[in-house]
């Protein structure tokens, strides 16, 4: 069916000629749902938020970062003091763009009556942890404005990957005044691109930044962004030649295409530091309960999972964090598939709990509303009847319920995904260090894995470092919190009239610095 379909739209193709395109045509899967990079939480969000703002670096496709809005960093002796000299550079309004703008957006986002969600990524900085908890005023937060062009940070302590995280949205600044209820199109922004228009959940067009500071590096006047939930029309547009670049995070794959597609040997992979997995609510019964977590986990076959479900050949996870955030070390972690030891699980669960299986609560496993997580759900709700006897009842999200609920814990089981905001595993680990984290999804915490992060955060040896982390992990893949079910490869296609199209290693997809064939000078400026 699927080779059949490849055929029919590549010969649609070359009977529908498009007139050439401005710049390159991309999708996504779901609409943003955020603009602002104070609340940017989600891959689209992210892609949105780096084309329309730059930060004082730039993420590169290997990981490390280059200089954005800072022109020089000087760094203390005793690696606690950033300063940061800002460049000259502009809002898209014309206005120019100062410290003071980097200092107001990163305290906005402290304070506890603040509806980001990423505010732990400014821990590091002196303070930050406990003015988000109202125990230290704004003020006494290590963040400073010395002059129009210079910025201070001051650290904890030494934190080797603090120069990575100022990569990331969160610390990109918004002008000031723009509240974070502005409306999409009418947004203040200071990267390679601003919003021309946008067609309501269903395209977004974006125009060259006549005002971006690097804008000469910028060779296509405009990025279209198509939202295209359904993966089989995103790949019938693809083959007409209306989409440039369809996969990996953004728009991901139809399953049953992906073999066919390795056939021809048209696909690319790009790496992800990514997985897909089950997390159970840690403060509810019956999940409080480790036996219990343990049984539900020890009845997943993930290799089935991953390999009939995702993709042929793929395996599942054996590790909670993704690989490509560990470099070469191989580990172990999670116990195998064991049906007989899940059902002794089940039973000390139950003797724990007081309870007989027929007094066992109703038990449900929330899922976003798309074609893989369906098929996923469907299979884990097969194992667990067939093995522990439970019968789990399915229930269907769209993307924005399914994550309130897993941000408010009113769930029991979830199917969910995370996605690293930057290289190192630290980025995962550190959202199960407080509970009230709406990233910990199973709402716990343990005073012997805060110290270990801790610890961790204050190593200066990278290997003694990576010790830390690593202990840390094995005690999470102990709990069976969270059941990793596969880390995520990321197939893409690409049109050849696409060019320049670098990626990051947690699967971000850098466009800014792409063009088209047909587009591949720089436009004029004022």
């Amino acid at each position: 069916m699927i080779r059949a379909i490849l055929i029919a739209t590549l010969f649609l193709s070359g009977c529908n000629k498009l007139p050439d395109p401005k710049g390159p045509r991309i999708c996504f899967s779901a609409y943003p749902m955020t603009f602002d990079p104070r609340l940017s939480a989600d891959i689209a969000s992210a892609t949105v938020v780096g084309l329309l703002y730059e930060g004082l670096t730039r993420c590169l496709p290997d990981g490390s970062v280059e200089k954005g809005l800072a022109e020089r960093i000087e760094v203390s002796e005793d690696l606690r003091i950033y300063t940061f000299h800002i460049r000259k550079a502009i809002w898209s309004d014309g206005s120019p763009i100062k410290a003071s703008d980097f200092e107001r957006s990163w305290k906005e986002q402290l304070d506890p009556a603040s509806p980001c969600i990423s505010r732990y990524l400014f821990y590091p900085i002196l303070n930050a942890e406990l003015a988000s908890r109202g125990q230290k005023s704004l003020s006494e937060v290590g963040i400073r404005s010395l002059d129009n062009k210079r910025l201070e940070v001051t650290l904890e302590h030494p934190t080797p990957y603090f120069i990575s995280l100022t990569a990331f949205p969160s610390f990109f600044p918004v002008k000031d005044g723009e509240s974070i209820d502005v409306p999409e199109e009418k947004k203040i922004g200071n990267g390679p691109f601003r919003v021309a228009k946008i067609i309501a959940q269903s395209e977004i067009i974006l125009e060259k930044n006549p005002y971006f500071w690097n804008r000469h590096k910028i060779l296509s006047k405009e990025l279209r962004i198509a939202i295209i939930p359904d993966e089989n029309t995103a790949l019938r547009l693809f083959e007409r030649g209306e989409l440039d670049w369809i996969g990996g995070v953004l728009s991901p794959l139809a399953q049953d295409a992906i073999s066919e597609l390795n056939r021809q040997q048209r696909l690319e992979h790009i790496p992800i530091a990514a997985s897909s997995f089950c997390v159970f609510n840690a403060n509810s019964q019956p999940f409080a309960n480790l036996h219990m977590r343990r049984a539900f986990m020890l009845s997943i076959h993930r290799d089935d999972i991953a390999g009939k479900i995702v993709n042929a050949g793929q395996v599942g996870a054996n590790e909670c964090i993704p690989p490509a955030l560990w470099g070469a070390r191989e580990r172990n972690l999670l116990p195998s598939f064991d049906p007989d030891q899940a059902r002794a699980e089940l039973q000390i669960a139950l003797q724990e709990l007081g309870i007989a299986m027929s007094d066992l609560p109703h038990i449900a496993l929330q899922y976003r509303a798309n074609h893989v997580e369906r098929q996923i759900a469907e299979a884990l709700r097969l194992q667990w009847l067939e093995i522990l006897g439970i019968d789990v009842e399915l229930i269907k999200y769209d993307s924005k319920r399914h994550r309130e609920l897993l941000h408010k814990r009113n769930y029991q089981i979830s199917l969910a995904n995370w996605i690293a905001q930057y290289s190192d595993p630290i980025n995962i680990l550190e959202r199960f260090n407080h509970k009230e984290n709406p990233k910990n999804y199973p709402g716990w915490e343990d005073t012997h894995f805060t110290d270990l992060l801790n610890r961790a955060k204050r190593e200066i040896d990278p290997n003694m470092r990576l010790d830390l982390l690593d202990q840390a992990e094995k005690m999470l893949c102990e709990q069976s919190l969270v059941a990793p079910l596969y880390h995520w490869t990321g197939p893409v296609l690409r049109s050849s009239r696409l060019h320049n199209v670098q990626t990051t290693p947690n699967g971000g997809v850098l466009f800014d610095r792409s063009f088209t064939e047909f587009n591949n000078s720089p436009s004029s400026s004022p």
